[in-house]
């Protein structure tokens, strides 16, 4: 249904308009008004926007072509019919320079005042889908931006240009396939949901991406302010789409790249496997880390340790370490308590025959003298667990016959949990360890597969795009090619054309 605004002094004529757009079945909602004044009240009022504007010329108070000079400012689109008993060149004439799109006689002959109509109503339609089209294409272009930022597949100059656009990133990742199902929807919601302005990525079918723009940054200076969106879109994919979603989310401000940051929420968000309980992970320098009282928090030295991520672990100690040594409040006391739960955690992760006994352990720690010597003692078992660790790495660790595995049942759904039971270890373990030897995510390790061996299938055959879709593991075709643009930046169609040209 669309809006025409009908304004004529004459209520007789506006009544036969009236009369008119019954008889033909028009898609039209009108709107009158007794003169121009009146008219222009209700566009400048903006209650709904006018797609056409149907007016008289001769009119009291304001004539026709001073208002369709006022209703070409105020709404550039709205399209402009004159009706005038006045068959005046000048009128028309005057009438063209405006931008009127028709000009009718009275009195109106009906088939004309339908033809007319009509004709206005299909360019309405016609300019509505190459709108959807050019907004259509302006969003995979920006999707393909944005995925290419956070591969870091630009030049340098093109990563701080892009970067310099957002402020922070929140990666969100749910435990089923869904962002593929309902992407259009989710995203739709969570315009509704955030009070703040974004660009939207779908990595996966388990993973999305949100890009919050640069004008939101006063919002910001709070880190609850993001936790609380995060808690929003957590709370809504559970409500209303029966999804637990966990979210993390981290700054771009400082010399870091989307694709940095990226790393860093990506090696968050896969600690989902041993907090279960929490959907909103924050990031390691978060209120969540540190209190402002400089109280450690062990958090992130249990994290590091689950994760066997060394590296992290040596830098997490170390900031203990500097904390300690620099705050001249804690007491004696208290920095021998923390060392000793540092020593249970670290102990806890070696294997049983290479513990050291915890009690001789305590006994050092409270007879020490200074904090240089609980330092060294921390170092030292840090030194045994990671060797200890890569030892057990090397023996059990096939990340080769992984990607062998992967390379011969890609076509099928493979899951974590099928893989990981394939080489009799942890899902969380396999992820963990997959993305520290590799330096990818294994899912997008799978996909990334997946379309390199579809692109294959696209040079080298003819089969069908949906049969290629389902060939290489995508269970919707509509999402395959979506997936399939983003990371090639055309369409399998397109493709398969370019280079059949070529």
């Amino acid at each position: 249904m669309y809006e025409i605004l009908i304004v004529d002094d004459s209520v007789l004529d506006i009544d036969c308009i009236l009369f008119l757009i019954d008889k033909y079945k028009l898609p039209l909602h009108a709107t009158t008004a007794v003169n121009g004044q009146e008219a222009l009240r209700q566009l400048q009022a903006g209650e709904r926007h006018f797609d056409i504007l149907f007016t008289d010329i001769k009119m009291p108070l304001m004539d026709g072509l001073e208002l369709s000079r006022e209703t070409r400012r105020l709404s550039p689109d709205t399209r402009i019919i004159i009706f005038s008993g006045y068959n005046d060149f000048e009128y028309a004439k005057t009438a063209i320079t405006i931008g009127v799109q028709d000009y009718l006689m009275k009195p109106i002959v009906p088939a004309d005042f339908a033809a007319t109509v009509s004709r206005l109503i299909s360019a309405i339609e016609e300019d509505g889908r190459l709108a959807e089209q050019m907004q259509k294409r302006t969003r995979l272009l920006k999707s393909h931006r944005l995925l290419l930022s956070v591969n870091n597949c630009l030049s340098k100059e093109e990563m701080d240009a892009i970067s310099d656009e957002y402020s922070h990133l929140m990666l969100l990742e749910c435990e089923e396939e869904f962002f593929s199902q309902e992407a259009l929807d989710f995203q739709e919601k969570l315009e509704e949901l955030l009070p703040f302005t974004f660009d939207y990525l779908n990595l996966y079918p388990t993973r999305s991406l949100i890009f919050i723009r640069q004008d939101n940054e006063a919002r910001f200076k709070k880190e609850s302010y993001l936790l609380s969106a995060a808690q929003t879109i957590s709370l809504s994919a559970g409500e209303e789409y029966g999804r637990k979603c966990y979210i993390t989310f981290g700054s771009l401000q400082g010399r870091a790249s989307i694709s940095q940051v990226y790393q860093r929420l990506e090696k968050k968000i896969e600690t989902r496997f041993f907090f279960p309980e929490r959907t909103c992970l924050l990031p390691d320098n978060s209120m969540q880390s540190q209190s402002v009282s400089g109280h450690i928090s062990m958090d992130m030295i249990t994290d590091d340790l689950k994760l066997k991520d060394y590296g992290s672990l040596k830098q997490h100690m170390e900031e203990i370490f500097d904390s300690l040594k620099d705050e001249k409040t804690h007491s004696l006391i208290y920095v021998k308590y923390c060392f000793t739960e540092l020593m249970k955690e670290l102990t806890a992760s070696l294997p049983p025959t290479a513990r050291p006994d915890l009690v001789s352990l305590a006994e050092q720690i409270y007879t020490s003298s200074n904090i240089t010597q609980l330092i060294d003692m921390a170092r030292t078992l840090m030194e045994q667990l990671t060797s200890v660790s890569e030892a057990a790495d090397k023996d059990n660790l096939k990340i080769e016959k992984i990607k062998q595995y992967i390379y011969q049942n890609y076509a099928s759904p493979l899951t974590l949990d099928d893989i990981a039971a394939a080489f009799y270890i942890s899902p969380n373990y396999l992820c963990s360890v997959f993305k520290k030897e590799t330096g990818c995510n294994l899912i997008k390790f799978i996909n990334d597969y997946r379309l390199q061996r579809a692109r294959q299938l696209l040079l080298t055959t003819e089969m069908k795009v949906h049969m290629i879709a389902e060939t290489v593991g995508f269970k919707n075709t509509s999402y395959f090619c979506q997936r399939f643009r983003d990371y090639y930046g055309e369409s399998p169609e397109s493709c398969r054309q370019k280079e059949t040209r070529i």
